[in-house]
C-alpha cells in the first residue's frame, strides 16, 4: 500500500478531513493555551503584556524562556494527542496508513532525516559565524543550556511531527484523493503550512511578502521528499531537528523562539537567508534522492486506488 493511496481505504469523506482538522488544532489550540494564559497572567499581575507576548519574549515578561518554549508547544503536542486518538473513529483505518501506508513506522528513516538536515544546518551556521563572527553574540550558560536541551528534545518534536502529519500525511492525502495529482500535493499544503505560520514573530519583524516564501520552501521541500518517499518520516525527522536545532544554537529577536540558546545574533538578513535555504534545500533533496534512488517519473504517477481496493 502507497502513502498517498491509502487514503482510498477506510472512510475518506471531504468533511471528515475538515472536522478533524478543525478538532485537532483549534481544540488543541484552546485547551493547550490555558496552562500558557495561567502563567501571563500570574507573571503580569493579571496585566498581561500584549506585546510580549505577540513577540514570545517570555523573559520581557519575568517568565524563563524555557518554560515559555514548553507552554508554547503544549497545545501542538494536545493536537497530536487529539487527532491520534480520533483518527480511526473517523477513518476506520489505523493512524500508521497516515505516516507511509504501511503498518509501521520507519523510525530509521526519521532518524536519517534528522541527521542528514540536522549536519546541514550545523555547517551552514558555523560558515556563517565566522564570516559574521560580530554579528553573534556567544551565551554560554550551561544550567540554562542543558534545561532548555531538555525541553527541546523532548517536547519540539511532537509539534514537527503533528504539523508533518497534519500536512504532508493527513492532508496530503486528502488533496491526493480529491486531485489524483501528485504536484497539486505537493502546492497546496505547502501554501497551507506557509499561511499557518502567518502570525508568526518573523512576519510582524520582517514583513509577510518576505518570510512567506521560506515558510513556502520548507514546507515544499518537506513534501517533495515524502511524496518521493511514500511517506512522511524524512520529512518528521528533518522538521523535528530543524526547530531544535534553532531553539538550541541560534536566537534573534523577533523570531518565533526566543530561548537561551548558544547563539544570539544581532541582525537577520531575510534574503541572506533565503539563498542559504535554498542551496541547503537542494543539498539535502539532492543527497536524499541518490541515497534512495529516487525517479522523477514519481511526481507524475496519477493517484489511484491500488487494484486490489477497486
Amino acid at each position: 500500500m502507497k502513502h498517498l493511496e491509502s487514503s482510498y481505504t477506510g472512510q475518506n469523506e471531504w468533511w471528515k478531513y475538515l472536522l478533524l482538522i478543525l478538532i485537532s488544532f483549534l481544540g488543541g489550540q484552546f485547551f493547550g493555551a490555558i496552562p500558557l494564559l495561567v502563567v501571563l497572567a500570574w507573571a503580569g499581575s493579571g496585566n498581561i503584556d500584549t506585546a510580549a507576548v505577540q513577540s514570545m519574549d517570555f523573559a520581557a515578561m519575568g517568565i524563563n524562556s524555557s518554560l515559555g518554549l514548553a507552554l508554547i508547544i503544549l497545545p501542538f503536542i494536545l493536537s497530536l494527542v487529539l487527532f491520534v486518538v480520533l483518527f480511526k473513529a473517523f477513518h476506520q483505518r489505523t493512524f500508521a496508513t497516515v505516516i507511509n501506508g504501511t503498518k509501521a513506522i520507519r523510525w530509521r528513516r526519521v532518524i536519517i532525516g534528522a541527521g542528514l538536515w540536522g549536519m546541514i544546518m550545523a555547517f551552514t551556521l558555523v560558515v556563517d559565524y565566522y564570516m559574521n563572527i560580530d554579528n553573534y553574540e556567544m551565551r554560554l550558560n550551561w544550567n540554562a543550556l542543558i534545561v532548555l536541551a531538555l525541553v527541546s528534545i523532548l517536547l519540539i518534536p511532537f509539534q514537527a511531527f503533528y504539523e508533518e502529519i497534519l500536512f504532508r500525511g493527513y492532508l496530503a492525502q486528502g488533496i491526493g484523493r480529491l486531485f489524483k495529482n501528485r504536484i497539486l500535493v505537493l502546492i497546496i499544503p505547502s501554501v497551507f503550512f506557509a499561511l499557518m505560520h502567518g502570525t508568526n514573530p518573523e512576519i510582524q519583524k520582517f514583513g509577510f511578502w518576505v518570510m512567506m516564501p521560506q515558510y513556502f520552501i520548507m514546507g515544499f521541500v518537506y513534501a517533495l521528499i515524502s511524496v518521493f518517499d511514500d511517506g512522511i518520516e524524512l520529512a518528521m525527522g528533518a522538521h523535528a531537528v530543524n526547530n531544535v536545532f534553532i531553539s538550541m544554537f541560534v536566537t534573534a529577536d523577533g523570531l518565533a523562539f526566543q530561548t537561551d540558546a548558544l547563539l544570539k545574533a544581532h541582525e537577520i538578513d531575510p534574503s541572506k537567508e533565503l539563498g542559504t535555504l535554498l542551496v541547503a534545500s537542494l543539498v539535502f533533496v539532492g543527497a536524499l534522492a541518490f541515497k534512495y534512488r529516487w525517479q522523477l517519473s514519481a511526481l507524475f504517477r496519477k493517484i489511484e486506488a491500488p487494484v486490489e481496493e477497486v
